[in-house]
């Protein structure tokens, strides 16, 4: 059986992140006053915030080149992850990694956008798949999983050209959006004005790999769990 490598090579998408730098999530509490600050002085501010958090949740669109993910993914700096991750909105398989070994499961819809075999597909939907240090594509998704590493890859200082807009809520908090405009290019992140003024969303438009993702849930648990065994197709050595 030969399973494509873009089962988890589209988690390679969080270069795109990494280089546009953003993230967050916060309870209602009184004003910060991040919202008073020249541009510049936000984005430095909370990507020093945000690159301590131990934890958080990813969850929307971002693409690399030809390659397209959608995300849902609760991911702590230990390395640990739960969420989905799919090729396409409302196609995806959910997701487990804890310590080194990772796991996958996919209903019959993935496993077919995927291109496997029918067969193949009969055998993989709704099973849990493992995946070792030493399979192919478990370190693009161990990057994916790895918060701390994930969060390093936050510029510490801002692009030239940012302004910032009103006050407005992402998810039921209030942000501050500051925008950057290069060519046809527009990156945009909201940061918290309350609470920690972590970084809430991110969005980049008009470029060559578009990202659209918003951060929640910094420091809260994981709680990611290994499936039950009598649940999980021990059968790797099958997808190399």
């Amino acid at each position: 059986m030969h399973v494509r490598r873009t089962v988890l090579t589209p988690v390679t998408c969080t270069a795109t992140l990494a280089v546009v730098g953003l993230a967050g999530s916060v309870t209602a509490q009184a004003s910060n006053g991040i919202e008073d600050l020249p541009p510049n002085e936000i984005v430095e501010k909370a990507a020093d915030v945000t690159k301590r958090a131990d934890s958080l949740r990813l969850k929307g669109r971002t693409t690399s080149g030809p390659d397209e993910a959608w995300i849902d993914l609760a991911l702590n700096e230990q390395g640990e992850c739960k969420g989905t991750i799919g090729p396409r909105e409302n196609v995806s398989a959910e997701i487990i990694k804890v310590g080194d070994a990772a796991y996958a499961k996919g209903d019959e819809t993935f496993w077919k956008e995927l291109d496997v075999g029918s067969a193949d597909v009969n055998l993989l939907a709704d099973h849990w798949l493992k995946l070792s240090a030493q399979s192919e594509g478990f370190d693009e998704l161990a990057e994916l999983c790895d918060a701390d590493h994930l969060l390093k890859g936050i510029p510490d200082h801002a692009a030239p050209g940012l302004t910032k807009g009103k006050i407005h809520d992402v998810d039921d908090q209030p942000a501050i959006p500051v925008v950057r405009k290069d060519g046809g290019v527009t990156t945009r992140m909201d940061v918290a004005t309350e609470g920690e003024p972590y970084i809430l969303s991110l969005s980049e438009t008009g470029g060559d790999d578009p990202v659209d993702l918003v951060m929640s849930d910094y420091n809260k648990p994981v709680n990611a769990k290994p499936p039950p065994a009598e649940e999980v197709l021990e059968i790797e050595e099958r997808f190399r």
